[in-house]
């Protein structure tokens, strides 16, 4: 029963395939034909300034924005960071607990054949 299911999976699937095979193969042969009838040309010039522009506008717009760092952000990052050694100092016992946790003990290391070769 499971091998009927199945074949008629495969059959539905291989039938779908070659329908959309089909249908784009003809879609392709359409397209071909309209293009190849058509007369004028589609010309597209870049406007290659207007891209220029817009791209030195919001450049501009970025770099207006930013700023200087005060003294203020400076003691503010040093202050971080003395929190940050802090905080290794105090939670590191416990996050080697937790990797000795987390580790096999019997771990293997793979022996992939590419190691082996000369």
């Amino acid at each position: 029963m499971l091998e009927v299911l199945i074949g008629v999976g495969l059959g539905l699937l291989l039938a779908s395939n070659v329908a959309l095979w089909l249908k784009l193969n003809r879609c392709y042969w359409d397209l071909h034909k309209i293009i190849s009838e058509s007369t004028d040309g589609i010309e597209f010039e870049p406007n290659v300034d207007g891209i220029k522009d817009e791209i030195f506008d919001a450049l501009g717009d970025f770099m207006g924005d930013l700023k200087v760092p005060s003294a203020q952000d400076h003691f503010i990052g040093g202050l971080s960071q003395i929190m940050q050694m802090w905080a290794m100092k105090k939670f590191s016992p416990m996050v080697e607990q937790m990797q000795n946790q987390l580790e096999p003990s019997n771990y293997v290391e793979p022996n992939f054949p590419s190691d082996n070769l000369p």
